[in-house]
């Protein structure tokens, strides 16, 4: 366990809070305690950084904004002291429709729902139902492409999601690493649903570029998370907390696990039973 934290970095859905609901009280008043000892908050997430995400802290009533973010998965980092944003290189649209065209049996005999994020990207196959109707809750709509590979793939992206049941989930990743696994990276987020995007980019990565801009040590950062995708994070910092709910592959890389699920203010009940 590191004693010296000089930044902290969480995933959001299902770490700090149940997807879609707003920050635990204990997990405000934690990050509140960190922020005024001067301890480097941030958010490292799968979503793309909009100016939305850039002012969750206040949308979550902190009285203060996230020091940095980042987003795509280690694809997007930005800096709120100075307002900069580093990004990664989009995927070309005739690599998305290579990927389109090599996935596309595969995408039809299971209905499952794809869709494109980054770069204004709302283009969609297969999403419907309860879906559709989370993401128009939310004030985001997707424009139905389904069948449609050239519409598409209209404009570049940062990376695919495919979402289906946990029991397709294998299948999708071995047929999509047999053929792109050389040049990108499949990684799961959420049981069922995986993410596409180029290789070398990650959470543990983007966490170090902004580390290493600040002149803070990896050994001296917290991380936690609950899923795959975290997994770059949890290992690159000085200490990673997988949390009660993560999956079994996460939980066995972590340095801990809270006592506590996400539901339950897991990572604040860890901050304040070790650090405050």
């Amino acid at each position: 366990m590191i004693r010296n934290i000089k930044a902290l970095a969480a995933d959001i859905d299902m770490t700090l809070t149940f997807k879609g609901a707003d920050l635990p009280p204990l997990v405000a008043q934690a990050f509140t305690l960190l922020h005024e000892q001067g301890v480097k908050l941030g958010l490292a997430t799968g979503r793309e950084i909009t100016d939305k995400l850039k002012h969750q802290g206040k949308t979550w009533g902190l009285p203060f904004e996230f020091d940095f973010i980042i987003g795509m998965n280690g694809g997007m980092v930005y800096d709120s002291e100075d307002g900069t944003m580093w990004c990664t290189e989009l995927l070309t649209t005739d690599e998305m429709k290579a990927i389109l065209e090599y996935m596309m049996p595969l995408i039809d005999k299971y209905e499952i729902s794809v869709n494109a994020e980054g770069g204004g990207n709302h283009n969609a196959m297969y999403i419907r139902g309860e879906l559709l109707a989370s993401a128009r809750r939310h004030g985001f709509d997707f424009v139905d492409k389904t069948g449609d590979i050239d519409g598409f793939c209209e404009r570049p992206a940062y990376k695919f999601l495919f979402r289906s049941t946990p029991e397709n989930e294998a299948e999708i990743r071995q047929t999509f690493l047999e053929r792109f696994g050389g040049d990108y990276q499949i990684i799961g987020t959420f049981p069922g649903t995986v993410e596409a995007m180029r290789k070398g980019i990650d959470k543990g990565s983007g966490m170090k570029r902004y580390a290493d801009k600040r002149g803070i040590s990896m050994g001296n950062i917290i991380a936690f998370g609950d899923n795959e995708n975290d997994n770059s994070l949890l290992t690159a910092c000085g200490w990673g907390v997988a949390l009660k709910n993560a999956t079994d592959a996460t939980k066995a890389i972590a340095d801990d696990v809270t006592e506590y699920d996400c539901e339950n203010s897991g990572v604040g009940h860890y901050l304040f039973d070790h650090y405050l």
